[in-house]
């Protein structure tokens, strides 16, 4: 998923600051991590192109599919602060595309004792990954782990063991997913375009 803009500089993924508008800037990381999805799954699944169609490898058209997916994906006073709100946004996006999409998610509660293990949560992404769907995934708190913004959206598109490689503003990171399970002081969630069942 790289993406060119001004000057020839790649990204790995896109950045919420792409937006034209200040409240999209703001709070556009639903948005944005809803909008790699569907590029991702328009190239990897024929069927599905109308999610995405026409080349998105440039930052202008880029950014217009984050505008389009806004009017879908739509955060709202606090933002998309529930796996609910892109579950929902995501399937309307899809339905006015003329696509037929059941995302699937997977609740992490604030509480510790009723969080799922660390290994539902894993077959939750790689089951989706398999499937050729890259996961959103919402962190309102990011516990111990570092180079993880917290109230945040990013797009999950690997998973070794505890370890997820997520993209966020632009880069490629590295993560530890267990740990932020494990550490994480609110709830948050995953989102699987394609409907994978916990």
């Amino acid at each position: 998923m790289e993406i060119t803009g001004p000057g020839g500089a790649v990204t790995r993924g896109a950045d919420q600051e792409w937006f034209p508008e200040g409240w999209q800037r703001m709070a556009g990381c639903g948005p944005t991590a809803a909008a790699v999805v569907f590029a991702y799954l328009a190239r990897a699944h024929a069927a599905l192109a109308p999610l995405c169609p026409g080349d998105v490898s440039g930052r202008r058209e880029f950014t217009a599919l984050m505008c389009r997916v806004w009017d879908y994906v739509t955060p709202r006073h606090h933002g998309l602060n529930k796996p609910e709100l892109m579950q929902r946004g995501m399937e309307a996006y899809a339905g006015a595309r003329g696509i037929a999409l059941s995302p699937a998610r997977l609740e992490i509660p604030a509480a510790r004792t009723k969080r799922p293990e660390y290994a539902a949560v894993a077959r939750f992404v790689r089951d989706s990954l398999e499937r050729e769907c890259p996961v959103a995934f919402l962190n309102l708190h990011n516990g111990k782990v570092k180079d993880l913004d917290w109230w945040h959206w990013v797009t999950i598109v690997a998973l070794e063991g505890e370890r997820a490689v997520i993209l966020d503003s632009g880069r490629e990171l590295e993560i530890d997913l267990a740990l932020w399970l494990e550490t994480t002081r609110k709830r948050g969630g995953l989102v699987s375009a394609l409907g994978v069942r916990p």
